[in-house]
């Protein structure tokens, strides 16, 4: 009888602790938004998703005020991805030439120094465009599912995704931005 008394204390001890601790939460969206405001103070691009992520925005910062913490990270990734989108930023970067692997660099394949050049991932930047165009049309389908699946019922949500699959052929980059934003904020009305 003791053991139970003294296991059911610190069990309620447990769950009063892990009720305040939404503070890791709330550091991530302060994070969040601290670096869409530095986004958006020099946004500029295409009027309509600028428009779109400036009302996400105002959304996320009164999320945070409300202690959502969750949705307001959400909401400004969703945000970041929408200004990113409106500027044009491509989704994949290219980068300059590495420098070639020397030997005693911890380079050892069991194929030899080159083999890394012949896997899909050593293509180069021709490599990542094309997995970024495979990859594009799984993205704007998954929302559209995950749009139909949870009933969302956020009206910007629709238009995002139907603006997704819109620029699919045209613009995949756009489009692939526009979709995960458009699942962020799916993820923030449903809450996980």
């Amino acid at each position: 009888m003791k053991q139970v008394l003294m296991g059911l204390v610190l069990l309620m001890a447990g769950l009063s602790l892990a009720q305040g601790t939404d503070y890791r939460q709330a550091a991530v969206a302060s994070a969040a938004l601290a670096r869409l405001q530095a986004v958006a103070q020099g946004a500029t691009g295409e009027e309509k998703l600028l428009a779109w992520a400036k009302e996400v925005k105002a959304r996320a910062e009164k999320s945070y005020e409300a202690k959502a913490y969750f949705k307001a990270a959400r909401e400004a990734q969703a945000a970041l991805l929408l200004f990113r989108a409106a500027s044009g930023e491509p989704q994949v970067r290219a980068r300059g030439p590495r420098p070639a692997p020397r030997m005693g660099m911890g380079m050892h394949h069991p194929f030899g120094p080159r083999a890394h050049a012949f896997a899909p991932w050593g293509k180069g930047r021709e490599g990542l465009d094309a997995r970024l165009t495979q990859r594009v049309p799984s993205v704007v389908d998954r929302a559209e599912k995950e749009l139909a699946y949870y009933r969302a019922q956020d009206n910007l949500v629709k238009d995002l995704v139907a603006e997704a699959k819109n620029r699919l052929s045209k613009e995949p980059g756009r489009a692939f931005l526009v979709a995960r934003a458009a699942l962020a904020l799916i993820s923030a009305e449903r809450g996980f």
